[in-house]
């Protein structure tokens, strides 16, 4: 009787064993969802790789879609990790052309991306090893932090008809407060970025008169850009589009050659 007690002890003792060696030894589950990334460095077998200098190399994973810029274009699709070391992504991207040593990195990165690299991930960052031996190593992307401070002019509007001369369209960024001028009017307001989805807004701004079709690019411009949904960076273009693809694409301008 005291043998069976003994040898049941012994198990209950091993079996709990297991169970805290296999609690120890569990991986932690990557939860990469809502989160953004840029390019830090490229190394291979402890050698750093150039990157090129104006090279705009980001992800950005939000539910199981990925996004991002690639260099010089835009790239989006769908991603899963699997045994939560595996990156596995399908990827469609914009089509311009750039500088050459761009579109080779570009290049570079998209291989490296959908050809199942092995992910490796922490609180401020992540790396993707290639069957190159190369590793691609992100850092935490703070889109509101790069925005600080920042002054833009519009270039673009859907498939609006901007004028050349009078009405210039500006936005500035500061903390979490939006400003600039609409055509006619300064306007303001505030702003919220999470991963890469943008909130902007109320806006108000001041109620000058002005021509007719200023005043109608300005309703236009204050409706879209309230409606703006995702924001991406690419070298010196910022790009705020809405749920039904319209876009607003603006250039940084230097605030040193700029007055309102």
């Amino acid at each position: 009787m005291k043998k069976t007690f003994v040898l049941f002890g012994i198990l209950t003792v091993f079996l709990l064993s297991c169970i805290s060696l296999s609690a120890k030894t569990k991986k932690k589950i990557i939860n990469l969802n809502e989160t953004s990334w840029e390019l830090l460095q490229i190394t291979k077998r402890g050698k750093e790789q150039l990157i090129p200098q104006n090279a705009n190399i980001t992800i950005n994973f939000a539910d199981n879609k990925i996004n991002g810029n690639s260099g010089v274009n835009s790239y989006f699709g769908g991603y899963k990790i699997k045994n939560n070391s595996i990156l596995t992504a399908n990827a469609a991207t914009t089509l311009m052309a750039g500088p050459e040593e761009l579109m080779k990195i570009e290049q570079r990165f998209l291989e490296t991306l959908q050809n199942s690299p092995r992910i490796t991930y922490s609180n401020t960052t992540l790396s993707l090893r290639n069957k190159n031996g190369e590793i691609w190593t992100f850092q935490k992307l703070d889109l509101s932090e790069k925005l600080k401070n920042t002054k833009w002019k519009l270039l673009e509007m859907g498939q609006t008809t901007l004028p050349e001369k009078d009405g210039e369209i500006t936005i500035s960024f500061d903390e979490n407060k939006v400003n600039g001028n609409s055509g006619v009017n300064n306007y303001f307001g505030s702003f919220e970025i999470k991963n890469n989805s943008i909130k902007i807004g109320p806006v108000g701004s001041t109620r000058m008169a002005g021509p007719e079709n200023l005043m109608k690019i300005e309703f236009e411009y204050l409706k879209l850009l309230q409606d703006s949904k995702t924001i991406e960076f690419n070298n010196n273009l910022l790009i705020l589009t809405t749920n039904d693809g319209k876009v607003l694409k603006f250039e940084k301008i230097d605030d040193r050659a700029y007055h309102y």
